[in-house]
Parts: structure tokens; sequence; C-alpha cells
């Protein structure tokens, strides 16, 4: 399950961590001030009840840390969490030196990307001489609150489940087949010249995205900034003749979003939020999509132009 762990404080985030480490460790773990810590939220004394695992569990002095963000696409490959690791490095070295620390374990709700995550905690074995360090990223830790539900009910994380599935294989089709065809639309979009223009003046903008809860600032910065400049490549590829099974994927999946946006509306503080979330679905999900997971948002865009979701 994907838990909307953005949706929490920093405070309440460091309390679900360490409700997770008695769960993990034992009911020996001790949580700290914010502010207060020397480089640590929580530490633990003697062997883990069940981490790693039973068999092979850790034992020590552990210290845990909590790194919490609103970003909801937020990674640990972020130069801002890379920046903040490094910050901490230097606290964990001096409990290093001092004997205080066997184990390291970061937990955080942005997501941990394979090769990047892992050169990252080769980055704090190797600067700080600690042998057992974890980073636990969102996806690991949304599994950890599927064993424990208690928490998830605690935090009211039960309330931000959003049953929002679709079909995503046939856009991920659709944005392959875009990104192979770009070439030849940018040179078919130079022969035609000012005629390639994409034209919306027939949509009442301002009314629509009051309607939808589209904040301004987005609607400016992603929507006109970003990616109005590619709806033209975007109607002459579903105008593409060779086109039409995708085409009438395109439509189908605009209708199958609209249908589950309406449903699901009221979970979502705003408009944003919602690209946010399909856009995850679909980047997530995807192993395929290097190179072009950026048209993910450029359709959504197009499509919510369009008013084929959202409402009219």
């Amino acid at each position: 399950m994907d838990y909307r762990l953005e949706s929490l404080d920093s405070d309440s985030f460091e309390k679900l961590v360490l409700l997770i480490c008695k769960d993990l460790f034992g009911i020996g773990v001790v949580g700290y001030t914010p502010g207060k810590d020397g480089g640590k939220d929580a530490s633990f004394d003697g062997v883990a009840d069940n981490y790693p695992s039973k068999s092979g569990a850790w034992k020590g002095k552990f210290i845990v840390q909590a790194k919490h963000t609103v970003n909801p696409i937020a990674s640990c490959n972020d130069s801002s969490f890379k920046k903040e690791i490094d910050k901490e490095i230097d606290k964990v070295k001096v409990l290093s030196s001092a004997g205080k620390i066997d184990n390291y374990i970061v937990f955080t709700n942005r997501k941990y990307s394979g090769i990047s995550g892992d050169n990252l905690v080769e980055k704090i074995i190797s600067e700080t001489g600690v042998k057992n360090v974890k980073i636990i990223g969102k996806s690991d830790l949304n599994s950890l609150l599927d064993q424990n539900k208690s928490i998830v009910k605690l935090f009211g994380l039960d309330k931000t489940i959003i049953p929002f599935d679709f079909s995503d294989e046939e856009i991920k089709s659709i944005i392959l087949a875009f990104k192979e065809q770009l070439s030849e639309i940018n040179s078919g979009l130079v022969a035609m010249g000012d005629k390639s223009k994409y034209d919306f003046s027939h949509i009442e903008k301002e009314k629509k995205n009051k309607k939808n809860g589209l904040g301004e600032e987005y609607y400016k910065q992603e929507i006109l900034s970003t990616s109005l400049m590619d709806f033209d490549k975007i109607q002459l590829f579903l105008e593409d003749s060779r086109n039409e099974t995708l085409k009438d994927y395109y439509y189908d999946i605009a209708a199958e979003l609209n249908q589950i946006i309406i449903i699901s509306r009221d979970k979502f503080d705003s408009f944003e939020e919602v690209f946010v979330y399909i856009y995850k679905y679909i980047a997530d999900s995807s192993t395929v999509l290097l190179g072009g997971k950026r048209h993910i948002f450029t359709f959504l865009h197009f499509m919510y132009i369009e008013c084929l979701i959202g409402k009219k």
C-alpha cells in the first residue's frame, strides 16, 4: 500500500518511526526531543528482536534518524537529501569515535533508488567506519506499515489511502511511441511554421482551474511554461493515421482516469496533487520510460486542457 506519508508533519513522522523501531528492535528503544539529539532521533542498545531478521539480528548500539519530506515525489538521489546526509555523517563520526554507535539506520519517506541509494550507504560506511548502515526508503517503510496496521490507524494513514488503480500499460505504450516519433514530429512542426501553434483560446481557463482547485502558480509554471510548448506535438501525434490505435488508447485512458478522479477527488487538497499522484503511479511502476517520464506530465496536462479530465 502507498501511504501518504508526506501528509504528516516532521514530528508525527518521527513518532511513527519510533513506534516502528520498537516493533523491530524492542521496547527499549528511546526517543529524543527534536533538536537535542546530537545526530539521533532514537537509540537502542542490545540485540534487535526482528531486524534485519530474527536469525540474523543486528546487535550493539543503534542510532536511528527520521528524515521527512512533504514532497510526494522526492528521492534519496535528490541533492538536498545528499546534503542532509553529509551533515549527519559528521555527527555519526563523533558518535563512532566515542564508541557510541554500531548500527546506523535512516528512515525516510523518500523513494530509495537502487544504485544511487546503495552508493549513499557505502559512503556513510566508508566515512564513518560504522559497519551496519541502512537507509529505509518509502517502499520499505510502506511494507513495514502494512505489517503493523495499528500504527497506520494511529496516524490516520488509513484515511489517506487512495484507491487509485487504472490500466497504465496503454499510456506507457503511447509515451514510448511519442518519444520514438518525436524527432520526426519536430521536423514536421518546423515545416509547418506558425500553423503548428496549439490554440486553446476556446477554453475558459480561469473558470476551469477554479472549479478543479488547480493553483495559479502550478498552472503558470508547469502547464503554460513547461507543457504547453509540446501540446502541438501531441496533437500532431494523435492526428497521425498510423497512430489510430494509440489514439483510441489515449481517449480510453482519459475516460478511465476522469471517472477515477471524480470518485477520488475529495481525497486530494488540490488538483496538482492529482497530477503528481498519477505521475508517480505510472513512473514508479515503469522500467521502460527512461528519458521519457517527463512526457507523462505533458500528456496529463494536455488531457486537462482538452477537458478530458477534471471538471469542464
